[in-house]
């Protein structure tokens, strides 16, 4: 039988970011109460299904996703939230395995989760997701828990709903709970609205210290970490670290008396992971006792509840279609440069004046 010729297809202008001949896996069943149940019991396949949930933008799984929330809100706020993030190549994802490993062998009643957040593509949204990949052995632990998702091109650093997935984390028990930035630099500072403890890695001998001069990230972390330094990398790690240090001093702390101290590690071989144990405990105790830590989650309570009321609002208003036609008109005007956006952001407040 002869062999046929290779068939080369056109191909499409526009390809869909999605397949629509992909056929919808078959969706959970059980009850908001029952999925709050097995997220409290600890089953990490339920938790993971809630996070899926949360993330949603399904009109019936927001409705579910208020329940549930409200059902697990009595069982969150006993962990402690660690922020991580550093420039891209600092190797992050290495350090936050290591570290986790380290932290379960250590202590036989911690249980780690990860939320780690991926990149998203500016044209289809979507995220590759590997950061899991470069934790596989903390992701088999039975005690560790690790969620990649996509930051859908938000500039804190942080997906959207990584504020959920935070609370539903607590709920199922974990108490020790590392938020992963995408890693794109001083557009981060979101991450400290969601965390205790905000962990800087710095990479020796890159330039990183000069980052200290500016009142961005490195001025809002509590810990700093010279990642990669061990031998024989530790001299450029000194020396990094006391640049670093150096510049810190020119920012006045306005921190409760913590100055932030300046660590080196090694995610590859966990150099430095006793000195950065004894730099979290530390920081918990003292902002515990100067009265920080609880200011400041009632005030990332206060910052995440203005948030969803303008999440909502927008919302509301763009299923008004007279809203809606102003919203685009005004829109294309200052895509075509007649009108710039401060204009007509001032145009779109006038038109809500008769509907509120």
């Amino acid at each position: 039988m002869a062999k046929k010729a290779l068939h080369i297809t056109k191909g499409v202008k526009n390809a869909p970011s999605v397949n629509p001949k992909l056929r919808a896996g078959k969706r959970w069943s059980r009850s908001v109460a029952e999925l709050a149940k097995d997220i409290i019991d600890g089953n990490l396949p339920a938790l993971a299904q809630g996070i899926t949930l949360v993330e949603s933008n399904a009109v019936a799984d927001k409705e579910n996703a208020r329940a549930l929330l409200h059902a697990l809100m009595p069982h969150t706020g006993s962990s402690f939230r660690i922020g991580v993030t550093g420039v891209p190549g600092v190797g992050k994802s290495t350090f936050l395995e290591s570290y986790g490993s380290a932290l379960l062998k250590s202590d036989e009643t911690a249980r780690v989760a990860v939320l780690a957040v991926d990149p998203s593509s500016e044209v289809s949204k979507g995220s590759i997701l590997g950061d899991k990949t470069r934790m596989m052995e903390l992701g088999k632990h039975e005690r560790a828990f690790i969620r990649p998702s996509s930051s859908g091109g938000n500039l804190g650093g942080v997906a959207k709903k990584t504020r959920e997935a935070l609370l539903l984390c607590e709920a199922a028990g974990f108490n020790y709970i590392f938020v992963e930035t995408v890693g794109v630099g001083q557009s981060e500072t979101l991450v400290a609205q969601l965390v205790d403890c905000f962990l800087f890695l710095a990479m020796p001998g890159t330039g990183d210290e000069l980052q200290g001069l500016k009142k961005g990230i490195m001025e809002m972390a509590d810990i700093i970490a010279i990642n990669k330094s061990e031998p024989p990398n530790t001299p450029a790690g000194e020396r990094s670290a006391l640049a670093i240090r150096s510049a810190l001093q020119l920012f006045t702390n306005k921190k409760f008396d913590w100055h932030p101290p300046v660590l080196l590690t090694s995610g590859l071989t966990g150099f430095g992971f006793n000195e950065l144990d004894t730099s979290f405990d530390r920081y918990r105790r003292h902002s515990q006792s100067k009265g920080w830590f609880d200011k400041k989650r009632k005030g990332q309570q206060e910052y995440w509840f203005e948030h969803a009321v303008r999440d909502g609002v927008f919302e509301l208003l763009r299923k008004d279609e007279d809203w809606k036609k102003d919203y685009e008109a005004l829109k294309a005007e200052v895509a075509l440069g007649n009108l710039n956006p401060f204009e007509a952001s001032a145009e779109m407040v006038k038109s809500l004046k008769g509907k509120v």
